[in-house]
């Protein structure tokens, strides 16, 4: 009777061995230890490729405020004169006064 009470919960529809539990509930354990190191892995070599990216990031940014490549340049720095102007100029103080102008003496309410 013995046999019987401690037979139960242990028969199943098909023979297995107890090695082949033993093995199945190592291997599971063994599965969990490597997912979890396999995702601490992961997020440490994310964190690595961020902090890299950083630092290039870092020191491109101080390399362009150095060198002055980052800053805003004036484009032209000649100044273009239009054809009038360029006509006026040459004119001397005589022919200035010669020319006609048209003189506003009031300005007209609207």
């Amino acid at each position: 009777m013995n046999d019987l009470l401690n037979d139960i919960g242990k028969k199943m529809p098909y023979q297995e061995s107890e090695d082949y539990l033993d093995r199945l509930l190592v291997q599971a354990a063994q599965k969990a230890i490597m997912h979890e190191h396999k995702r601490k892995s992961s997020r440490r070599l994310a964190m690595m490729i961020i902090s890299a990216a950083a630092v290039v990031l870092l020191v491109v940014g101080i390399g362009l405020s150095v060198t002055g490549h980052g800053s805003k340049t004036v484009i032209a720095t000649q100044q273009v004169e239009s054809p009038m102007d360029q006509f006026l100029n040459s004119l001397s103080e005589e022919e200035l006064a010669q020319l006609p102008y048209y003189e506003i003496e009031e300005i007209p309410e609207y």
